[in-house]
Parts: C-alpha cells; sequence; structure tokens
C-alpha cells in the first residue's frame, strides 16, 4: 500500500509539474504577444530612447561613476561604524547571540563597492579617462583607489573584530587564501548557512542571467547590439550549470 501510495503522489506531483509548466507557457506567449503588439508601432521611438540613454550616460559618464561609487562607500562607512559598534557591546555583555546583522551587512558592502568601482569603471573608462578635461581622469583614480583601499582595510578590521569574539576562526584579509582558511574554519552548521545561501545565489543568478539574454535578444530585433553579449552570458550561465553539476558529482563521490 505504501508503495502504491508513493507512487500515486509521485504521478500527482508530475502532473501538477506539467500543467505549471503549461502555465508558464501560456503566461509568457501573452506577454511577448502584449509586447509585440506595444512595440510594433513604436520601434523608432524605442530605438531612439535607447540611444538617448546611451548618450545621456556617455555625457555624465564621470558624474555617474563618481555619485554612485561614493554613495555606495559612504553606506558602507555607516554601515561598518554601526555594526562594529553594536557587535563589540554585544560581546562586551556577553550576550548569548552576539549582534553581528549589521556587521554582517557591511562586509557585504564592502565587497559591493569593491566590485561597483571596478565594474562601473570598465563602460567609464573610455569616456572620463580620454576626457580632455584630466581633472576628472586624476579624480576618477583617487576614487578608485579610496574605495578599494578604505573598504580592504574596514573588512580587516571587521574579521579581527570578529576574532575576538570566535578565537578559532581563522584568515587574514590581505592573504590571497583569505576565504579558503576562513571557510575551513567554520563549524557544521556555518558551512550548512553557506552552502544554502550559495545554491539560492546560483538559483537567483541563473534566473537573472536568463533575463538579460532574453531582454537582449528581444532588443536586437529593435537596435543594432553585438550578439556577442548574448553568447557571453549563455556561456557564463553554462559554466555555472556546468561547474554544479561536475562538482555535485565530485563530492558526492568522495564521500
Amino acid at each position: 500500500m505504501k508503495t502504491l501510495y508513493k507512487a500515486m503522489a509521485s504521478l500527482t506531483k508530475k502532473k501538477k509539474s506539467f500543467v505549471w509548466i503549461i502555465i508558464y507557457m501560456c503566461v509568457g506567449a501573452v506577454i511577448g504577444g502584449i509586447i509585440g503588439f506595444v512595440t510594433s508601432g513604436n520601434v523608432d521611438l524605442i530605438h531612439n530612447g535607447i540611444l538617448n540613454i546611451g548618450k545621456f550616460i556617455e555625457t555624465y559618464a564621470f558624474e555617474i561613476y563618481a555619485i554612485t561609487n561614493l554613495s555606495i562607500f559612504v553606506i558602507t562607512l555607516v554601515l561598518a561604524g554601526i555594526g562594529r559598534k553594536r557587535f563589540m557591546e554585544s560581546v562586551a555583555r556577553e550576550d548569548e547571540v552576539y549582534d553581528e546583522d549589521i556587521m554582517s551587512m557591511a562586509m557585504g558592502a564592502t565587497g559591493l563597492a569593491m566590485m561597483t568601482s571596478f565594474i562601473l569603471l570598465i563602460p567609464a573608462a573610455k569616456v572620463i579617462l580620454l576626457n580632455p578635461h584630466r581633472w576628472q581622469t586624476l579624480a576618477t583614480l583617487i576614487i578608485l583607489f579610496l574605495v578599494v583601499i578604505v573598504s580592504a582595510v574596514l573588512q580587516n578590521r571587521m574579521v579581527e573584530d570578529m576574532k575576538k569574539a570566535y578565537p578559532e576562526k581563522r584568515g587574514d584579509v590581505y592573504d590571497m587564501s583569505f576565504k579558503k582558511d576562513l571557510i575551513a574554519s567554520f563549524d557544521e552548521r556555518e558551512k550548512s548557512i553557506m552552502h544554502e545561501a550559495s545554491f539560492k545565489a546560483y538559483e537567483i543568478t541563473s534566473k537573472l542571467i536568463f533575463g538579460l539574454t532574453i531582454g537582449l535578444l528581444f532588443l536586437s530585433v529593435i537596435i543594432d547590439i553585438n550578439l556577442g553579449l548574448v553568447f557571453t552570458l549563455l556561456a557564463v550561465m553554462a559554466t555555472m550549470n556546468i561547474s554544479y553539476v561536475y562538482y555535485c558529482i565530485k563530492l558526492e563521490k568522495a564521500k
């Protein structure tokens, strides 16, 4: 009876999954039809709008780079200051569970600040670095080094604060093997949380890349877009999925 019940439950689940696939396909077809209908007579308008956005970004590349990076940088400083203070006060009180939520957010913010300072420089570099206004070039480089250096120092101080509360934790921010050493010092609960969070990030990133790919394919019909961007995104998504399956098999065999 149990075997029959499991078989029936599995069949019901498969039917539900198939129904949801059909629903998703219908919804996608409806959305595609609406977009096609709306844009059919406005191709030139959309094309000009996208070109105007590109011109705006090119014209104000320095301002966008400076404002975006400095805003994230200031938020990072505030989070780090508040987070470190609350964490050390919690350690001093010997709380059962340390107040480390804001400091964890600050750790993530430092990584975001450094990543953003480099990523935004890529599309802006041609405009900024070749700008006849040399002060903009100098200011851009100052912002870049300021954000990267201060963020790295902040990361190190927060890691040192963490070590005071958790002496078993290892790792030096300035060491190339920092992440490896830190993860090696995690307990089973921390590793489980990290693995679950990593899988969630993998799922979200996969969906985002897929959405961007569809969006670029759609835009390529309206304006001249280098399809190399689409294939690059597909290559990234393929690499993620292949590496995920590979390490699942490898880790399963290791156990």
